[in-house]
């Protein structure tokens, strides 16, 4: 009679397995396409791409659930970020960031080249949407843009703005951080001030 401790580090062997074939097809998707995807989304294509596979633990990719996925996702996250990549989930979408840049020279050398494929009217809907929101309400705190869009983590976003020179960071009177628009951010949206803000969208 074969004992379960066997059996369950059989099972435990192929859904790691099975597992590290979904974390790359959705690593390989985030970072190609450069899009949000939500996790029914990314379960459709992973259903569409796995489930004619001859092996039997990259065609169980194809079977994984919503749960599933999430927590592979999850359980992948050390390992890319010691790669300097993150997945973050938010409200059901799955997105592939750049970690914290914690060297001065790289962290340039990232700002300098992002503008060259990301004209103004080039960022995304949400990072607008967060510039737009830092504008009206500077000095802001990261907490208080977070609570405008529902306590929904928009720190990525604030540091893709940073990375561009669009917004700047200061401590405020209480030593909280707190984020403005800079001088760049009116010439590239010709505001000669920041008055002129009233009565302009973005």
């Amino acid at each position: 009679m074969i004992s379960a401790g066997p059996r369950t580090k059989r099972k435990s062997v192929g859904q790691a397995a099975v597992n590290a074939h979904a974390v790359r097809a959705v690593v390989q998707i985030l970072f190609a396409t450069g899009k949000a995807y939500t996790i029914e989304t990314l379960r459709e294509k992973l259903r569409e791409f796995f489930v004619g596979e001859g092996d039997s633990e990259k065609r169980a990719v194809a079977a994984l659930s919503t749960v599933q996925l999430i927590t592979a996702l999850l359980e992948a996250s050390p390992a890319l970020e010691t790669l300097g990549l993150q997945i973050r989930l938010t409200n059901g979408t799955a997105q592939m960031f750049t970690g914290r840049i914690q060297n001065e020279m790289l962290s340039a050398f990232i700002a300098e080249r992002v503008p060259a494929s990301s004209g103004a009217g080039e960022l995304t809907q949400a990072a607008l949407e967060v510039l737009s929101c830092i504008a009206f309400k500077q000095p802001v705190s990261q907490g208080e843009i977070d609570q405008i869009f529902g306590d929904t983590d928009k720190r990525h976003l604030v540091s893709v703005l940073r990375q561009l020179e669009l917004v700047e960071e200061f401590a405020g009177p209480d030593g909280r951080l707190r984020f403005a628009t800079t001088g760049k951010f009116l010439d590239r949206f010709g505001l000669s001030s920041i008055d002129d803000l009233h009565g302009h969208s973005f």
